[in-house]
């Protein structure tokens, strides 16, 4: 199902909703054509029709359910995340769960909301979203901060610290320092929004440093990434990231 508010001269945002029960679609739908500033909104009930769409097609925001009937939903987020990395990513679901909640948020979701009450305000919630923040489920917040401890993230007392990268000063294999410090962060395993906490800037900075990497390295993915940096740093006689 596809469905568009029509286009103006003037560009709108457009946001990919991918929610597969007709009746919360349509809802969430009503919510977000309010208003003048309503953007364009495309919407599908399937991972195979998002992800064919996604092929050609950049959304400003992917609003998305993880419980989809075809492919999970983290199979979209990837693929956004993967091929429009200026794209904002917020999960829409049922699922409160560790496994979800980490799995969404590594294949490159901004924000993750359960369906509650509180999607009531999902127009402010795309609005903090577009501004930098991670619209975050109260309990889902608890749940991230809880990870953190356990992981020990090195935030210190006045604030986030740079990732310790691990190798010399000089063995950046082309990347800016910043750069090597979120490859640094995803080569361990963390998280967009964990990396961004850690070195104190937004995810959407995250995906931008990702973009440059990418065409720095000549690469499509984090695996591909990690990898082509390594294969450079062992030319050079350097350290691996990790």
């Amino acid at each position: 199902m596809h469905e568009a508010a029509p286009p103006t001269a003037e560009r709108r945002e457009i946001v990919l909703l991918v929610e597969d029960d007709v009746a919360t679609r349509q809802w969430l739908a009503g919510l977000l054509a309010q208003g003048a500033d309503a953007p364009d909104l495309v919407c599908f009930g399937t991972a195979g029709e998002a992800l064919a769409w996604l092929a050609d097609h950049r959304p400003d925001i992917v609003l998305i359910d993880l419980g989809l009937p075809d492919q999970p939903g983290t199979d979209v987020i990837r693929r956004a995340a993967t091929r429009w990395p200026d794209c904002d990513i917020l999960v829409i679901t049922i699922f409160g769960d560790e496994a979800h909640v980490v799995a969404a948020l590594e294949a490159g979701a901004s924000g993750y909301l359960i369906k509650d009450s509180s999607l009531d305000n999902i127009r402010e919630h795309l609005a903090y979203l577009r501004q930098g923040g991670s619209p975050l489920t109260p309990r889902i917040a608890r749940l991230l901060i809880r990870q953190h401890r356990s992981t020990r993230l090195p935030v210190g007392e006045s604030g986030p610290v740079p990732l310790d990268t691990g190798s010399p000063a000089g063995g950046l294999g082309g990347l800016s320092a910043r750069e090597h410090e979120v490859l640094t962060g995803i080569a361990k395993g963390f998280s967009y929004a964990e990396v961004s906490g850690a070195l104190g800037i937004t995810t959407n900075t995250v995906r931008t440093h990702i973009k440059n990497i990418y065409q720095k390295l000549s690469v499509n993915s984090r695996t591909e990434a990690v990898y082509e940096f390594n294969q450079r740093q062992a030319l050079r006689g350097k350290p691996p990231l990790v």
